[in-house]
């Protein structure tokens, strides 16, 4: 998987502050350890299946019975599902691939958004990503262009972190839609797709940022709309099922382009190819960025550059002297042109710290130990602050042998909660600098309320060097008590120096400055959206050109860069203007086909309400026949699903998930809706050893058109009383 974007949130020009980076073989993770492909990882616990055309309900249904998988929701692409796993999953789907009416089955893969950090060089406001091709700098000659047209008419659909879009460079741009949605949040699963990272919004900017408006950027197509679609979490991180949801929401709303500045390793993904074939089957242009791992995407690719579609076209990123990027992926058959991606400045969503903390008072954090882990302490900090780091091996180096049976946990935390009541987007940045026995410690960051665990966590180590980390706690929004926090997990000898947390801040987005904050980052991320703008330029010079021509028109009249012959497939950068010229000089072909019908749907209609789970019960009492009951709210009509599931770590057992039930339901007509589940007896044996099990409650809720919502909560089940 590619490494997570690390954003320095400073207002142009500005000093970017110069921190380590993290050493090689340092790995930053999603904690599910066991449940990983080759280059990538995928939600363990579920499949999705796509089934033949014609086969009816029932036949569905025999299938999942015989490959032993369960209904868990439909999907936006026809006759697809996720399915729920208890077990192996890559077993699963070879089963499901034996079944006579599936077209296909795949794990739910995990992507990330494709950008490396930010450079440590001083801010500057010169966009040399759009100057003339023709340059010392290889730009995408926005000026040429815009002679012709400057994108109005078109619609650019950003299918990432989402979008800033109060952000007065953005605001004017953003595309409305029925019911007046700006587009979709397929992470949260509402209408709302605003920006909790800062990567999509940065897309948003080089793509259509306004011109002339006297205020800090232009974009590619400055008069294109931006349809804001939210796939990527907080930490920048998705899954095949969002992506392609969002992928095929966009086309089906009438994008005209659409922009995927994201990616993960593998050469192939079913049911995210199954929203680019209805992308294609509506006319869009796919950009997918080519990926920032310096590798041959020819021999180990990168989705969704990969994807054998017409409609895609792949953007590797050169730098301002004409190179292709140290860090860009490339492939003389998969990556189709270049495109600036070096030190490129952009929209940066706007965030305010509601928290400070350098650790100089310890009353203000607390310590807590299980199975014999090591205290945190407070010591002189070796970092640049001056003040205390919070470390979990006060005394240095330290050994410890730990039984292999459990994990011995160490936290910290806020003695003091913090309320985020009004908040919205909340992140922790902060310093880190640790030292861990790769693969066998985990160092978790986040923070906790009653409900929420924590998050991100890291293994290995950072060279000795302090570097700034960031994990997103949005979770937490609006909680009148959460708790920043920092966890050492392990069940291996620890023989190194752990873990030195310096210069916390908590920052939650805040109001747009009337000016605009804006930031640079590099990655072929950044490169996608100067191809998505040169796109939107062409179709509207062309409206008739359908997008295989477009694709054609950008690899033809690119401007031919040394760096990139022999390394794409059309060894050109971008170039506006004669992409436009080279459509043009195109012939339109003949109408009067429609395509495939399966491709073919109006636009949908919003996904219902999400379910209210803010007045449910955070704690609940099993009964002595192994019974509970849960109670929540929901618009009334709705069908839907209860799945009741735990992890490892609240178990101590080497097993990575473990599903405790679920259940469906009918929401009744005052919207009031109850399930009772009963425990099996291992559950329950599970229960009375640990005294409580903790479990993460997920609803899904799902209107006549088959378009669901879903919310996510935590809960305790209390063994039953004697």
């Amino acid at each position: 998987m590619l490494a997570i974007l690390v954003v320095a949130a400073c207002v142009v020009p500005a000093t970017a502050v110069a921190l380590p980076q993290l050493s090689e073989g340092t790995t930053r993770m999603v904690p599910n350890l066991d449940q990983r492909k080759a280059g990538g990882e995928f939600v363990p616990g579920e499949a999705i299946v796509r089934f033949k055309s014609g086969t009816t309900a029932s036949e569905r249904t025999a299938t999942r019975r015989a490959a032993d998988v369960e209904f868990e929701q439909s999907l936006e692409v026809p006759r697809a599902q996720l399915v729920e796993v208890d077990g192996d999953v890559k077993a699963a789907v070879r089963r499901l691939e034996r079944q006579p009416d599936v077209a296909f089955a795949q794990p739910n893969y995990r992507y990330e958004a494709l950008a490396v950090a930010p450079p440590n060089d001083t801010f500057f406001g010169d966009l040399w990503g759009l100057e003339d091709s023709a340059a010392p700098n290889p730009g995408v000659d926005v000026l040429e262009g815009w002679e012709s047209n400057r994108g109005a008419g078109q619609v650019i659909a950003v299918v990432d972190t989402g979008v800033a879009l109060d952000h007065p460079d953005i605001a004017g741009n953003v595309w409305t839609g029925p019911g007046g949605i700006h587009g979709h949040d397929f992470v949260d699963g509402d209408s709302d797709p605003d920006d909790y990272n800062f990567h999509g919004t940065h897309v948003a900017g080089t793509a259509a940022a306004i011109a002339g408006n006297g205020l800090g950027i232009a974009g590619v197509a400055p008069d294109a709309e931006i349809m804001a679609v939210r796939v990527l979490d907080g930490d920048g991180n998705g899954s095949s099922v969002d992506i392609g949801n969002g992928i095929a929401f966009a086309a089906q709303h009438g994008a005209d382009v659409i922009n995927l500045s994201l990616g993960g390793g593998g050469d192939s993904d079913p049911f995210m190819s199954s929203g680019v074939e209805i992308a294609d089957g509506l006319d869009a242009v796919v950009v997918a960025a080519a990926g920032n791992d310096d590798n041959d995407n020819d021999s180990d690719g990168t989705v969704p550059c990969v994807l054998p579609h017409p409609n895609v076209i792949c953007v590797a990123a050169v730098t301002e002297g004409g190179s292709l990027a140290s860090f860009s992926n490339f492939g003389a058959t998969t990556v189709d042109v270049g495109a600036p991606g070096t030190n490129i400045l952009s929209a940066e969503t706007d965030y305010a710290a509601v928290m400070t903390e350098d650790f100089a008072t310890p009353d203000d954090w607390s310590t807590s130990t299980s199975n014999g882990g090591i205290p945190w302490a407070l010591v002189a900090s070796p970092n640049t602050d001056g003040n205390n780091s919070a470390t979990d091996s006060p005394g240095g180096d330290y050994g410890q042998a730990i039984d292999d049976d459990f994990y011995a946990v160490s936290t910290i935390f806020k003695t003091t909660p913090l309320s985020l009541v009004g908040q919205r987007g909340c992140r922790m940045h902060y310093h880190l600098r640790y030292a861990l026995e790769d693969g066998f410690d985990f160092l978790f960051a986040g923070a906790r309320t009653p409900d929420i665990d924590e998050d991100l966590f890291v293994t290995g180590s950072s060279g000795g060097s302090f570097f700034a980390e960031e994990v997103s706690i949005s979770d937490m929004d609006g909680s009148p008590s959460a708790s920043p926090r920092f966890t050492l997990l392990s069940d291996f000898d620890i023989e190194l120096d752990g873990v030195y947390v310096d210069q916390l801040r908590v920052l939650c987005r805040a109001e747009p400055s009337p000016t605009g904050d804006y930031v640079e980052f590099q990655g072929t991320s950044m490169a996608a959206p100067h191809v998505a703008g040169v796109a939107a330029l062409v179709r509207a010079a062309d409206p008739n050109a359908p997008n295989a021509q477009v694709i054609q028109a950008i690899e033809d009249g690119g401007a031919p860069l040394a760096s990139l012959a022999g390394t794409t497939v059309s060894g050109r950068t971008a170039d506006a203007d004669g992409a436009i010229a080279a459509v043009l000089g195109l012939p339109n072909p003949s109408t009067g086909s429609s395509p495939p019908e399966q491709q073919v749907k109006p636009p949908l209609a919003s996904p219902p309400a999400k379910p209210d789970l803010r007045g449910a019960k955070k704690k609940v009492r099993v009964s002595k026949r192994r019974t509970f009951r849960y109670s929540f709210r929901a618009t009334p009509g709705l069908s839907g699903e209860a799945l009741f599931r735990t992890r490892k770590k609240a178990v101590v057992s080497r097993k990575a998930h473990v599903t405790v039930g679920r259940k469906r339901f009918i929401v009744a007509g005052d919207g009031r809706v109850t399930v009772k589940l009963k425990l099996s007896k291992k559950k329950l044996r599970i229960l009375r050893r640990n005294g409580r099990l903790s479990l993460k409650v997920t609803v899904t809720v799902r209107d006549s058109a088959g378009l669901s919502s879903q919310a996510t909560k935590r809960l305790t089940l209390l063994k039953p009383k004697r």
